[in-house]
């Protein structure tokens, strides 16, 4: 697969590990329908997708075989529901071709190479053993494996950002329990533990995620982190920092979870999500008695960091 230029992140971490065949979908989109046209694909299934500068007014996305024949009748139809709203919209144009067998996991080495996240946290994959750490970073050697969270997609930096800049000079983060909700590779709770936080979570549905996080930990001596599968809804609160880098559904389904385990004036941090889901978001976090502290956004994602409250 030849290297594209990507404005929502390198998405290859979430589908790298190829076993079957897979299908490369090219979809002719109009910029104003763009963003939900991106959404909708993830949404019926897609592994990966990109936007190739050569192609400016399209839309890469990757399908497994056992999804290719259902996605491609489901994206005529969401095409003919955008019809409705967007009569002017050029008619669909839609490329199917089979993406060439390779050794995906050597061609994504090729993708994620050492790099700043922040001007505090330096990546380094744990094949490379040749970039050297810059003196006053954090290092993070980090393993994707098969979870999410390599630290190059926007949501994950702009955590990244937050993170750094409220718990670095947190005077009573030795105190501090912090829980990563659907934590993926482990990024953000070693983040969180470099940063200085003790006791540090992570929970993720994915056993894999799990073991790949658990691995991630050992590599950067901070196997106290503790990770598991536990349900969010058997965990015990307080924890004075929550991060949740998922999607504004599942926000929504764990929003009473969240007003649950964050005490007064502590802090949440809620990402993965795209700016213009802002107003959804505080519809159902006003109400639980999260203020909003502060807003970043990088391309067309954002994270926001609530503070909490008592409810008047």
């Amino acid at each position: 697969m030849k290297k594209k230029k990507n404005r929502f992140g390198i998405f290859l971490e979430r589908f790298f590990n190829m076993s079957s065949k897979w299908y490369e979908f090219r979809i002719a989109v109009s910029p104003e329908v763009k963003v939900s046209f991106s959404d909708f694909l993830f949404d019926i299934g897609a592994q990966g997708i990109n936007e190739n500068v050569d192609f400016p007014n399209s839309l890469q996305a990757y399908f497994s075989e056992e999804k290719k024949k259902t996605a491609e009748q489901q994206i005529i139809e969401f095409r003919k529901s955008l019809k409705k709203s967007h009569p002017n919209l050029p008619e669909l144009k839609l490329e199917i071709s089979a993406v060439p067998d390779e050794n995906w996991a050597e061609t994504y080495k090729k993708y994620y190479v050492a790099q700043y996240l922040t001007d505090l946290f330096f990546l380094r994959p744990k094949w490379d053993q040749e970039t050297t750490i810059p003196t006053g970073t954090i290092p993070i050697i980090m393993d994707p494996g098969q979870a999410f969270g390599t630290g190059l997609h926007p949501s994950t930096r702009l955590c990244l950002k937050i993170l750094q800049s409220q718990i670095l000079e947190n005077i009573g983060k030795e105190n501090m329990r912090c829980l990563d909700v659907g934590t993926g590779s482990g990024i953000l709770a070693l983040a969180a533990y470099h940063l200085g936080v003790k006791e540090v979570f992570g929970i993720d549905n994915d056993p894999i995620a799990i073991e790949v996080a658990q691995e991630n930990m050992r590599t950067n001596n901070a196997s106290s982190i503790e990770l598991s599968t536990a349900d969010i809804r058997e965990l015990k609160a307080p924890f004075e920092f929550v991060i949740s880098n998922i999607l504004l559904e599942t926000h929504r389904e764990l929003s009473g979870n969240y007003e649950r385990l964050v005490p007064k004036g502590g802090l949440l941090l809620l990402s993965g999500l795209l700016g213009y889901q802002k107003l959804d978001l505080l519809k159902f976090m006003t109400p639980l008695g999260f203020a909003l502290l502060e807003s970043r956004y990088f391309q067309e994602w954002a994270c926001f960091l609530f503070v909490k409250r008592e409810i008047q």
